[in-house]
């Protein structure tokens, strides 16, 4: 069985005051190092099954996040297409009726329009007349 003693010697002084020095290291050589570690891995080993336990929950919040992102993303752009045909609705609405103030715009100046014709020639009509009767009366040689 080992003493205390010879199990201390094996690592050389480290953290000393004073000058730098190398770090503390096992001094036997000789010794097995996998029996000394086996008893820290196996520490470690339920640490790394947590670890393997938090990797899985992660990525099984990652795809839920993913999935309502997605879900989220779908409502957002079916919210849009119903926005936008309301959208190009108004819009077509609004240019129907701008369409129809114009279109009812032309119409009264072209009414007006006509009728200044129709009172121009009323007006003009009587002397016309007039002298289409002299012209035929006056090819028909009748005096006027």
């Amino acid at each position: 069985m080992a003493r205390l003693r010879d199990f201390l010697q094996r690592f050389r002084p480290a953290g000393i005051p004073g000058a730098a020095a190398p770090a503390g290291v096992p001094a036997d050589y000789a010794a097995d190092p996998a029996t000394e570690l086996e008893a820290v891995f196996s520490f470690l080993e339920e640490t790394r099954e947590r670890c393997a336990g938090e990797r899985r929950a992660a990525r099984q919040r990652a795809e839920e996040t993913r999935d309502h992102a997605r879900a989220r993303a779908a409502d957002v752009l079916s919210a849009a297409r119903v926005e936008a045909a309301a959208a190009r609705a108004r819009a077509a609405s609004s240019a129907l009726l701008r369409a129809e103030e114009e279109a009812a715009t032309l119409l009264r100046d072209a009414e007006a329009a006509a009728e200044r014709v129709r009172e121009r020639a009323a007006e003009r009509t009587p002397d016309l007349v007039a002298l289409v009767v002299a012209e035929v009366r006056a090819l028909a040689g009748d005096p006027p």
